[in-house]
């Protein structure tokens, strides 16, 4: 606990200074660096995972409460934009990929699984199976996310400082009491059912069903919604708890041009969209952005972009890369090679016993020697022969 409540110090202090240095999505990006640097130095920086849920499922009901009828109207876009990131996700792999084995020499396993966008622990958990590098991977995605979180509200059009529509009413304690304890029950229904950003989802879908039918009206505190920025950017830094700085000195400078040679692809297909679609740039550019599905939802929310419309696509591309994951990893088989390129204990090649010797055969001592032969000193022993 004491953990958990200097982590959440710290990352308010590191929020509260890049709100007052103007900084877009300063709560976020300001807690995630403060407690990601205290993570690498090595000191124990902590999030419950239920604390967590709770705060996801408050952030997701701030953001239903923002759902407006232009998000309604834009549905009929959806499928074009979710074909078109389909399309991206295939191109962001594949040349991230490419750019880790040709470029820095990672291993091919090791360098798919840190191209896939997102879903840290399923990526983890798919790696275990294939000799990968799961540090690696694991400094590689969370790297992604550092820089995503921290460079993209510099990047994107968007206001710094989200105001949900409506007339500024707040929701009364009854009220508030009911969406959230609606939400945090949907949010934990959809984290059992293995849905990506469960419990943000699940506040996201109770809050704009209350709010469409009219049974609510108004939004969370402000002061609720800070500390729902604080906790999420704590939870990205603690990511980095684990990581040495010598693990950051070899693998930073790859990891991190696989970032922006992802971002660059993300944003020609998101600059397609938008000339096929007509829709926002930065709204489709954060869609198809290769970050997890909170963070990235969460980012939308408070650069006023429009935050259902993300969260809808990010969760779309996880359940995709979650069906598709395995399958590639069933055809593909065990991978060869584990870190530093040398065979995976697991993958590793049957050693070929007929070639090493048969210590334990006995000579035949009624043998009698052959005198007159001469022997052939360049002759090799053959050590493969069986006792008859």
């Amino acid at each position: 606990m004491i953990a958990f409540c200097l982590t959440v110090a710290l990352g308010a202090i590191g929020g509260g200074i890049f709100a007052l240095a103007g900084v877009p999505a300063a709560w976020l990006s300001g807690a995630m660096i403060a407690v990601a640097v205290a993570a690498t130095a090595g000191f124990k920086v902590h999030v419950p995972d239920a604390f967590r849920t709770v705060v996801f499922v408050v952030l997701g009901t701030s953001i239903g409460s923002a759902v407006t009828p232009e998000t309604i109207a834009q549905l009929g876009a959806w499928p074009g934009s979710l074909g078109i990131l389909a399309v991206a996700v295939i191109a962001m792999i594949g040349v991230s990929t490419t750019w880790l084995t040709r470029v820095w020499g990672w291993e091919r396993a090791t360098a798919r699984y840190s191209s896939i966008p997102g879903a840290l622990s399923q990526v983890l958990i798919l790696a275990l199976r294939s000799g990968a590098d799961l540090p690696r991977i694991a400094f590689a995605q969370g790297l992604r996310l550092f820089v995503l979180v921290a460079l993209l509200p510099w990047l994107l059009p968007g206001e710094t400082v989200f105001v949900p529509p409506g007339d500024g009413s707040h929701l009364s304690l009854p009220e508030t009491a009911v969406t959230l304890a609606g939400g945090y029950a949907a949010g934990l229904l959809l984290e059992r059912i293995g849905v990506p950003g469960g419990a943000l989802l699940g506040g996201m879908i109770v809050s704009t069903g209350l709010h469409a039918t009219g049974m609510v009206e108004g939004r969370l505190p402000g002061p609720l919604l800070i500390l729902g920025f604080v906790v999420t950017g704590c939870v990205i830094g603690v990511r980095f708890g684990n990581t040495s700085f010598s693990s950051m000195r070899t693998a930073f400078r790859g990891a991190l041009e696989s970032v922006g040679l992802a971002l660059g692809v993300s944003a020609v297909f998101a600059y397609a969209a938008h000339i096929l679609l007509a829709l926002p740039f930065g709204q489709l550019w954060l869609a198809y952005a290769p970050g997890g599905v909170e963070a990235m939802t969460i980012m939308a929310f408070a650069l006023g972009l429009d935050p259902a419309f993300v969260g809808a696509h990010h969760v779309v591309r996880l359940i995709v890369l979650n069906l598709i994951v395995p399958l590639w990893l069933y055809r593909a088989g065990p991978q060869s090679a584990a870190p530093g390129g040398q065979a995976a204990p697991h993958a590793s090649k049957i050693p070929d016993r007929s070639r090493t010797p048969d210590r334990n055969r006995t000579p035949d001592r009624n043998r009698t020697p052959d005198r007159n032969r001469t022997p052939d000193r360049n002759r090799t022993p053959d050590r493969n022969r069986t006792k008859e």
